[in-house]
């Protein structure tokens, strides 16, 4: 029996819970281990769940894993999924990369193909009829935690964007039914703009650093 499954088997049923490799955990269904006893995994190139499915459905949509969690409770709030890598006290990605996630949409063989739209991640915010959530909302929200103390790398951005593979992207956005009154302004010229911008976003371009100017107001 590999270790895999004697971790599995280890599992005890306890109050309601399963407890996977021998570990108790304080999940309130299914766990292991904890953050101050974790299950340990030695063996280079395993991951600690894998499950391969294939869908030869010809329509409709299929999902390997699909996850919501309910806040019902006034004031609740979390996540209906939390993802946390974290870098323990040693040097890590030598000649690779560490993520909190990582996220692919593949297209393989001569034949695959996508008639519609494909997105390796998506993001949406969904406001119900009649809902006024309030709040501060964006689709996507990227921030830092960073101590102090801690030494900020020079090259440390929001934002990365990498043509890794031989293939290049022609577009770094694309933006769709943008709301010119709003969000979105046209007709600008030289003049209008210049005598406003007092700001610059730094950002690098093949490692060569530009600014995006920012200004206070349109005329």
């Amino acid at each position: 029996m590999s270790n895999s499954i004697q971790g599995i088997v280890r599992g005890a049923l306890r109050l309601g819970k399963l407890f996977l490799g021998g570990k108790t955990s304080a999940a309130t269904v299914l766990g292991g281990g904890t953050s101050a006893d974790p299950i340990v995994m030695p063996t280079a190139g395993t991951n600690a769940v894998g499950i391969w499915t294939s869908s030869t459905a010809t329509s409709g949509d299929s999902r390997l894993a699909y996850l919501r969690h309910y806040f019902s409770g006034a004031g609740g709030s979390g996540e209906a999924l939390r993802a946390y890598g974290t870098v323990n006290n040693v040097t890590a990605a030598t000649g690779g990369t560490v993520n909190g996630a990582h996220i692919s949409l593949s297209v393989t063989g001569a034949s695959g193909a996508v008639s519609g739209s494909g997105h390796a991640s998506r993001h949406t915010l969904d406001l119900g009829a009649a809902t006024n959530p309030g709040g501060t909302l964006s689709v996507v929200e990227v921030d830092t935690s960073i101590a102090a103390d801690a030494t900020i790398p020079a090259s440390a951005a929001f934002l990365g964007v990498n043509n890794v593979g031989s293939g290049k992207l022609g577009l770094f956005m694309r933006a769709t039914n943008m709301d010119t009154s709003a969000c979105f302004k046209t007709g600008l010229t030289a003049a209008t703009v210049n005598a406003a911008t007092t700001a610059a976003l730094k950002v690098s371009v093949n490692g060569t650093t530009y600014y995006i100017p920012l200004a206070t107001a349109i005329a």
